[in-house]
């Protein structure tokens, strides 16, 4: 399955942003299933839209099954390197 977050959140700004994107992977992983997260027109993200809808997955999901089972495409370097910083600072207890 492949969500693309601008369908569905204007911008990726706060938190109730980030719970709605988190939401939708959530739904995915109760399957069973692999989700593709696209961030394809999306430019710029914030710190407190990541919390929410990624690394708050760590609440419900090991770092391991979110690696394997959620997958970021079409991030530009902004994005990806936000996301990174926060899931490895997650890896090491920060």
């Amino acid at each position: 399955m492949v969500i693309y977050v601008k369908e569905f959140v204007t911008s990726c700004d706060t938190n109730s942003q980030g719970d709605q994107l988190r939401n939708k992977i959530i739904n995915h992983l109760k399957k069973n299933t692999k989700v593709t997260v696209n961030f394809s027109g999306i430019n710029n993200v914030t710190t407190s839209f990541i919390n929410s809808a990624l690394i708050s997955l760590i609440d419900d999901y090991d770092l391991l099954t979110i690696k394997e089972r959620v997958i970021i495409k079409k991030v530009n370097r902004q994005v990806g390197d936000l996301i990174r910083k926060r899931f490895t600072s997650m890896a090491i207890g920060a």
